[in-house]
């Protein structure tokens, strides 16, 4: 899709062949928004890290696809709760499939949103 709509983007990991490591590699310049699919397992350290690139002025806004469960502890409130004029979250009405997989995921998920513009107004949303 990204080749579609002719955006420029650099694909990271955490682990992955070209040796790219989400917590080491720096976002490439002007870098407008960051979307990640995180491992679960890692979602604090993921939440952290987008937080020092958005206060360091590498990234300006990120999309990261969470479980609901993420929004239930004091600590990742507190991580959420110095950006809640910018946030917005998109919670999915149904399970999702992800892609390789069979079956939904047993889980509950969301996006968790950080300055994008277009979901200021809205910025509880089911989708």
């Amino acid at each position: 899709m990204a080749e579609e709509l002719k955006l420029k983007y650099r694909a990271t990991h955490i682990f992955d062949d070209l040796g790219n490591d989400f917590f080491a590699t720096e976002p490439p310049k002007d870098c407008d928004l960051m979307i990640s699919n995180p491992p679960f397992s890692e979602q604090n350290r993921i939440i952290e890290r987008s937080s020092e690139l958005v206060e360091a002025n590498k990234i300006k806004s990120f999309a990261l696809l969470l479980p609901l469960a993420t929004l239930e502890t004091e600590k990742r409130a507190n991580m959420f709760q110095k950006y809640e004029d910018k946030l917005a979250i998109l919670i999915f009405k149904k399970r999702i499939k992800f892609l390789g997989h069979t079956q939904s995921f047993n889980r509950g998920c969301c996006w968790v949103c950080y300055n994008i513009p277009a979901l200021r107004e809205q910025p509880i949303k089911w989708v």
